[in-house]
């Protein structure tokens, strides 16, 4: 009975540290994420966004199309890899 009621204070322990690590998370997401209402019209937001190229293409150079859809707005990249220096 007494190890019985140890285990359940220790789980309601790391229940109650598991809720507040996630509220922390949660706060921290909420601040680093742009919402909706956060610009105006006319109003922009910048950023930037990296991405690796294909790698399972032998050599040479590479060309390759990246879409982007925010919204209703269509973004197309065109992209031209070659050796460095060229």
């Amino acid at each position: 009975m007494i190890a019985q009621n140890n285990a359940a204070v220790q789980n309601e322990a790391m229940v109650a540290t598991t809720i507040e690590a996630g509220q922390r998370n949660m706060a921290a997401l909420e601040q680093a994420v742009i919402k909706d209402n956060t610009l105006m019209p006319g109003e922009w937001y910048g950023g930037q966004l990296h991405l690796a190229p294909p790698t399972d293409q032998a050599g040479g150079p590479k060309t390759y199309t990246i879409v982007i859809t925010v919204g209703n707005e269509r973004h197309v990249v065109q992209v031209a890899q070659g050796p460095a220096g060229a």
